[in-house]
């Protein structure tokens, strides 16, 4: 779908990007844009994208600079702790963490008004403790947030 909206079209760049990886254990179907984390075990292993807040700074008399926060989700069932899928899992994180360091512009942001998208990767907790821990689920989470400068209006 060819998205209208500049924080759609950083979700789209951001879950390409994680695609083109070609990363052991998680097929390009499995790497989708959401608008929450999960949604069913359907989507298990697996690695969303979804928004999360955007935030403002300083601008110019004729442009504002918005950070847009890309989630990035990666989820593992593993029901029998696993080491190799808690260490997939890392791997994953590590791999996705890396390319967009390196890869610190994003060309897939064409909005009309909407010029240099560059990236900076967001680090947290490795594994996050929520209610899929319950249920065997590991879940990691890293912030790809997406400067883009907007024309003011």
């Amino acid at each position: 779908m060819a998205y209208t909206s500049i924080f759609a079209q950083c979700l789209d760049g951001v879950a390409a990007g994680i695609q083109a990886l070609d990363m052991t254990g998680i097929p390009d179907n499995r790497v989708t844009v959401r608008r929450l984390p999960h949604d069913g075990e359907a989507y298990f292993p697996g690695i969303t994208v979804h928004p999360v807040t955007e935030i403002y700074h300083q601008g110019t008399n004729m442009r504002e600079s918005v950070g847009y926060g890309c989630a990035v989700t990666m989820v593992v069932n593993n029901e029998n702790d696993s080491e190799y899928l808690l260490d997939q899992l890392l791997l994953w994180r590590e791999t996705i963490r890396r390319y967009f360091v390196e890869n610190s512009t994003l060309t897939a942001v064409t909005a009309s008004g909407a010029s240099v998208c560059t990236l900076k990767v967001e680090h947290g907790k490795p594994i996050e403790w929520n209610e899929l821990i319950d249920k065997n689920y590991d879940v990691s989470t890293l912030i790809i947030r997406c400067y883009v400068w907007e024309t003011r209006t």
